[in-house]
């Protein structure tokens, strides 16, 4: 009996349609999770698995970004828009050592001259 329930769930488990059942990601309501799109600005257009009562009433918090492959489209310009953006936030760093020691001698000349004039 046993042989025969270990060769029933062999056989199941190669069959295509039912490890593709496994692969599909069940919700904590414990529905197949339907695949969204995100709408929100920061992951726009990113699709993830989401509660398939979402719309439907009480709904659970599952939750599961789909991992797609990463296309190298505009990755060039990307790299160049980075290193650009690197070179500016250096140039403002050092913009603002020099404002800083700007302030610090500004401080140290009224500091001065409030001491020469009322003292």
């Amino acid at each position: 009996m046993a042989s025969t329930q270990t060769a029933r769930n062999a056989s199941s488990s190669r069959n295509p349609s039912s490890i593709m059942q496994r692969m599909i990601p069940h919700c904590y309501c414990g529905l197949v999770s339907p695949i969204r799109t995100s709408t929100v600005p920061a992951t726009l257009g990113k699709k993830f698995y989401g509660c398939a009562n979402y719309w439907n009433g009480p709904k659970c918090t599952f939750f599961w970004w789909i991992d797609l492959p990463q296309c190298d489209c505009g990755r060039d310009e990307l790299v160049q828009e980075v290193e650009w953006l690197e070179r500016q936030l250096e140039k403002t760093k050092a913009e603002e050592r020099r404002l800083r020691g700007m302030l610090w001698c500004t401080w140290v000349a009224i500091i001065c001259f409030v001491i020469v004039h009322f003292y």
